[in-house]
């Protein structure tokens, strides 16, 4: 399920998004990836100019050995709210 825009994303908020996928097959002309990986974090930081592009802390990512902060992008990262706090 990707981020749906009517939803605002928050500082604190639990999201994970796809790293990559285990399996691509073929669909006409095009790879298209089953079995997704997904890596989880936490939004650290929304940004002022761009609202599109967050900050998160990966607290999955050292055991890949990749790095621990991610840029992702609202509109290009297939990013799911999985925990958030409620305005009330």
């Amino acid at each position: 399920m990707p981020y749906i825009y009517y939803m605002a994303i928050k500082r604190g908020d639990l999201v994970r998004w796809v790293a990559d996928h285990d399996i691509y097959e073929a669909s006409g002309d095009v790879l298209v990836g089953i079995n997704p990986n997904y890596r989880h974090g936490i939004i650290i930081e929304v940004s002022v100019k761009d609202t599109d592009a967050v900050m998160v802390y990966c607290y999955d990512c050292k055991k890949r050995r990749e790095g621990s902060w991610m840029i992702l992008n609202l509109k290009l990262d297939e990013l799911d709210i999985l925990s958030g706090q409620s305005d009330g």
